[in-house]
């Protein structure tokens, strides 16, 4: 919006003013007009006298509106794991010149074009990314999208142990690193004739070879595991399955 002021002056006073802006007649010699779109436009100015005298004045290419720039970008990928948290980020911006990127993550103002940013790698979360575009006299956009850094769902089952009491190898423990619930863990332990030899709740606890009350030693051979949890990614309910060679 650009305020107008009548400059013009007559010996016996000025009675009228009429503005021409962009095909709009305006009255009063003071008036107010708002600009909607970008470009250079002529200005006319009529004056009458309090005699009765005209006067026009035009301004060629008087008032210059900047176009509102447009904001957007496109990240490579929005769903990483936090074993690879690296972002090529390409700005697709109109009509702006200079910018600035927030990556939500505490890492500071970017003012790079089209910045690569690497997330944090140990802290899996949803960061809100966000690109202010600037032109030269200050018009600003802006836009966002979110980045979703998630656990990586990493373990690891042995598939023999040797419980023979040398303290080396002597517990059968599957080992989970990260992704998954330990307070959501069942792992249980069968025979070959299907019955269930051991179980545990905790994923720090392994099983010994033995079974039963007294701690039983079971004999040497194949067994069946199942281990059932839950992810931290989505809350997904995971069964997997395998088996352990036991020898003593």
């Amino acid at each position: 919006t650009v305020n107008f002021t009548n400059l013009s002056t007559a010996a016996s006073g000025i009675s009228d003013c009429e503005w021409t802006i962009n095909g709009t007649t305006l009255t009063g010699c003071n008036p107010s007009y708002t600009f909607n779109n970008g470009g250079l436009y002529d200005v006319t100015l009529t004056t009458t006298s309090n005699t009765g005298c005209t006067s026009t004045d035009t301004y060629t290419d008087y008032i210059f509106v900047e176009d509102v720039p447009l904001a957007s970008f496109s990240a490579s990928q929005t769903d990483l794991s936090t074993l690879y948290t690296e972002v090529i980020f390409t700005n697709n911006s109109v009509g702006a010149t200079n910018y600035e990127w927030d990556f939500g993550d505490n890492s500071g103002i970017s003012n790079e074009v089209n910045p690569t940013h690497t997330f944090p790698e140990a802290q899996a979360g949803a960061y809100t990314v966000t690109l202010w575009a600037y032109t030269d006299l200050g018009c600003v956009d802006s836009t966002s999208l979110t980045i979703t850094v998630s656990e990586e769902l990493i373990y690891w089952v042995p598939n023999t142990f040797t419980p023979d009491g040398d303290d080396y190898n002597d517990v059968f423990l599957p080992v989970f690193t990260e992704g998954f619930d330990p307070f959501d863990y069942h792992l249980t332990i069968f025979n070959r004739w299907g019955e269930i030899v051991f179980e545990s709740y905790d994923s720090t606890v392994g099983w010994d070879a033995t079974y039963g009350l007294y701690g039983r030693e079971v004999q040497d051979g194949t067994y069946t595991w199942k281990i059932e949890f839950k992810t931290t990614m989505n809350d997904e309910r995971i069964m997997i399955t395998g088996h352990v060679n036991v020898i003593k």
